[in-house]
């Protein structure tokens, strides 16, 4: 059994235990409540005759034991609930490096964009994708941060800071599940941190408003004196007073609706994203990326998580405003709604600039956790060398990440350039589409600071470009050749612009004519040669093969072999240098029941009409 599985179902077993062994105190807690329950008022009942001090001690002592169990059994409860969630999270990372499938965590659907430079055909986005393989956010700003990294190379510098802080996290399994296993707890109806760090950034509707404030100052004070008087003698007062209120409360009341549904239902967000932060503040880092987060995190007066916290317990209290006895008693004498909006509007004066900040720090962490538990689940896997060279592209035991690790099969490759494109050809079935999507794959990987499928890679900062995966469509009255064309007038833009690009290419101009086909995908790959640009094109027109002739040095042959026995046939998913001069389609449409041999016979055609 894979090592990590072993780990990981261990721990399922173990927090398995653990629940069964609460669960069993819990029980025996429920009938000691019950019994203390019951016991105190029989007992104080019986006693009471023939002593009222005993009989209220036994009374005491049994609501204190009472007490003392239903504190014990809510606790239990929750480490129940909380070992409950380290279930799943464990079963999960079982059923993921199984299947290679993560069902708990969001898949990043939301991200995909059809104009994206290599997202679509490298399966970056969706169900069964490469973000669902990695993330491990429990936040929306986490996944937008991972959504980030992994669709845009970041530098040198940044990656190699990233690289250290994710070895230094993937050994805190611990600290890393506490996070997610509370974010899953609390699962959040509103979480939209761009909202919330744009509303820091604005003036409260009721900022300024001196008089306002002096009013629900001075007003609640009387009305409390007026209550008080209206026991004892008149309530003329009380009466004078809520009438003055009155119109403060109709005059501001939009504007309190206002305010309030902009904060509505945002404090377990919040409550959620400081439970994060504190987390990461009790650490001590030692990596430089983690150590800079934690001194951006560091605050004058008070740590950022409790700032965070404040604002979610005001903005809990505000949503209280509501509750019957919240609004005819403590809002239309003391002015509650008021009081909490103005101490909001304080705590944003104070502290809302700093939110977007804090709130990126948490994307980082998060991404960063979500990379340390590839590396944790994937000893095997490397961190790349980045080469300050353009272009070089060194992977040895290469595989695609998104296949099972007993079904994978690994190349070592080497592309040099820039200048350099790699004419791949083979039969179908053969591998070259997963090859290069294995090189793309692990090149966004290496360039977004994760470890990457490989023994051992060294690769230059490019920005992948891929033309495989082209779809018509009838909503913008478009062929998949015309897609193509646009594709591949993109990827010639930067490539003319002179940017460091890698380009994959599978089975380019396929919606024409093999003659057309031949011709524009031959002017292609020389323009592409001509530029300078770096690539690998998968075909199978073994006339492009000529170009190793044509353009020594520039482009060279590469192929998937396949071993044909009677009607099987034996794939081996090997790359090796040459061309390919087995191919299988024959065979495979016999399989399918096409019956080639009729192209032997002679086929009398006749002329109805005549």
């Amino acid at each position: 059994m894979n090592k990590k599985i072993s780990f990981y179902t261990e721990c399922v077993e173990q927090f398995k235990s653990q629940v069964a062994l609460l669960n069993k105190t819990n029980r025996k807690l429920s009938v000691l409540r019950l019994f203390s329950a019951i016991g105190a008022f029989v007992l104080f009942y019986v006693i009471l005759s023939y002593s009222i001090i005993i009989a209220s001690s036994v009374f005491t002592l049994l609501i204190g034991a009472l007490l003392y169990f239903v504190y014990t059994y809510n606790r239990n409860d929750k480490n129940i609930k909380r070992l409950n969630t380290l279930v799943k999270i464990n079963e999960n990372e079982v059923d993921c490096l199984k299947t290679r499938h993560s069902n708990l965590f969001y898949d990043g659907k939301e991200y995909y964009q059809a104009n994206h430079a290599y997202a679509s055909d490298l399966d970056i986005y969706g169900t069964h994708s490469l973000f669902q393989l990695i993330n491990r956010s429990v936040s929306k700003i986490g996944n937008n941060t991972l959504s980030r990294w992994l669709s845009a190379p970041s530098s040198n510098k940044e990656i190699k800071k990233r690289q250290a802080s994710v070895k230094e996290l993937a050994e805190q399994i611990d600290w890393r599940q506490n996070i997610i296993q509370y974010g899953l707890q609390h699962q959040l109806k509103s979480d939209d941190p761009n909202f919330v760090a744009d509303w820091g950034k604005t003036p409260s509707t009721f900022h300024g408003r001196k008089m306002l404030y002096a009013a629900i100052f001075i007003l609640p004070i009387l009305s409390l004196i007026a209550l008080i008087y209206s026991f004892i003698g008149s309530q003329a007062p009380l009466v004078i007073l809520v009438l003055i209120s009155l119109p403060i409360h109709y005059f501001n009341f939009k504007k309190i609706n206002i305010a309030h549904d902009e904060t509505a239902k945002r404090s377990s967000m919040l409550k959620t994203y400081s439970y994060i932060i504190q987390q990461f503040e009790e650490q001590d880092w030692e990596s430089e990326k983690l150590q800079t987060l934690k001194t951006q995190l560091a605050g004058k007066d008070l740590p950022t998580s409790k700032k965070i916290r404040r604002l979610s317990q005001l903005m809990e209290l505000l949503d209280q405003r509501f509750n019957p006895v919240v609004q005819f008693l403590f809002n239309l004498l003391f002015f509650y709604e008021l009081h909490i909006l103005f101490r909001i509007d304080k705590w944003k004066m104070k502290y809302g600039s700093d939110i977007e900040k804090w709130f990126n720090i948490i994307g980082e962490i998060e991404a960063l956790s979500s990379f340390a538990n590839l590396s944790f689940n994937h000893e095997d896997w490397s961190f790349p060398n980045l080469s300050s060279n353009h272009f070089e592209l060194e992977m040895e035991e290469a595989g695609h990440p998104m296949i099972n690790k007993t079904d994978r099969i690994c190349n070592d490759y080497q592309l040099i350039g820039p200048g350099t494109i790699h004419i791949i050809t083979g039969s179908n079935m053969a591998g070259k589409s997963t090859f290069l999507r294995t090189i793309g794959v692990n090149v966004v990987l290496a360039l977004s600071g994760a470890p990457v499928c490989a023994k051992r890679m060294n690769v230059s900062n490019v920005e992948v470009n891929t033309s495989m995966r082209i779809k018509d469509s009838i909503e913008e009255n478009e062929s998949s050749f015309y897609a193509e064309l646009k594709r591949i007038q993109q990827v010639l833009e930067k490539v003319n612009q002179k940017e460091n690009t890698l380009l994959l290419l599978d089975e380019i101009l396929r919606g024409t004519n093999s003659k057309d086909k031949h011709i524009g995908s031959k002017a292609l790959i020389k323009q592409l040669v001509k530029y300078n640009a770096v690539g690998l094109v998968a075909t199978h027109d073994l006339e492009l093969s000529i170009l190793e002739e044509e353009l020594p040095g520039q482009v060279e042959n590469r192929f998937f072999d396949i071993t044909i026995d009677g009607d099987q046939l034996y794939f081996d998913y090997k790359i090796q240098k040459g061309v390919c001069k087995t191919f299988n389609a024959p065979i495979l449409m016999q399989k399918m029941g096409i019956d080639l041999e009729i192209l032997k016979e002679g086929v009398e055609v006749k002329d109805e009409l005549s």
